[in-house]
């Protein structure tokens, strides 16, 4: 990334100043939707992997898929808040409620996504798993900014985002994948109780200063795209 401006338009340490700046100042909206979107889809894995231990795969995919899309459209006041938070702009914590339907265009996206994701993972060791996150990761941001009601363009706009952007998105991803992973560290120590709970409070944290810093990111690429 030594050519920011050419490759990527924004460095490491802008998208996470931005990322931690925007949820400091509005810590409990971004906090609180970010722990619905995991708790529901939690209330999915679980039963997931459970059916999966019982050899019961069709119905661990099943569940798994239901649970990623469901979390999906319940994440998008989070996604709403993020972008509005890496803007610097005040979160109306009622705004996403008021445009209802982008919930539907975000369910329709997610189920394209996450359909895409679960089926890249079972082949070629997961690598179309990563093309396909690579090339969509920035729908839930083009829902959010009102760019389009449909969710199939939604997916087509968050790919025209990243185009010759690619190898930085994966470096910067892998970064943030790691930034995440510390956030659910303490469940590496010992599995109870507590330990669950501080592992999902601090992986709420950490993925809701990724969703500012990920506003940051889309930002940019936006501003790119319209100068070309």
């Amino acid at each position: 990334m030594t050519t920011r401006s050419q490759t990527f338009g924004i460095s490491v340490g802008s998208i996470f100043a931005t990322g931690f700046r925007g949820f400091l100042a509005n810590p409990i909206p971004i906090f609180l939707a970010g722990a619905a979107t995991i708790g529901v889809y939690l209330a999915f894995r679980i039963p997931a992997q459970a059916a999966a231990d019982e050899g019961r795969l069709i119905i661990s995919l099943a569940l798994d898929l239901t649970g990623l899309v469901v979390a999906s459209v319940v994440s998008y006041p989070w996604y709403s808040f993020a972008l509005a938070a890496g803007d610097g702009r005040p979160i109306d914590v009622g705004a996403p409620f008021r445009q209802f339907d982008r919930f539907t265009t975000q369910a329709v996206a997610s189920f394209w996504f996450w359909a895409g994701v679960l089926l890249g993972v079972r082949y070629l060791y997961g690598i179309p798993a990563i093309v396909a996150l690579l090339f969509y990761a920035f729908y839930g941001y083009v829902i959010a900014d009102g760019v389009t009601l449909s969710g199939l363009k939604a997916l087509g706009h968050s790919a025209r985002l990243g185009e010759g952007k690619r190898i930085g998105m994966f470096a910067i991803g892998a970064l943030l994948f790691a930034f995440n992973f510390f956030g659910a560290i303490a469940i590496g120590f010992t599995l109870n109780a507590l330990t669950i709970a501080l592992a999902v409070i601090g992986f709420t944290i950490t993925a809701s200063i990724t969703l500012v810093g990920g506003a940051a990111i889309y930002r940019t690429f936006s501003k790119a795209l319209e100068q070309t």
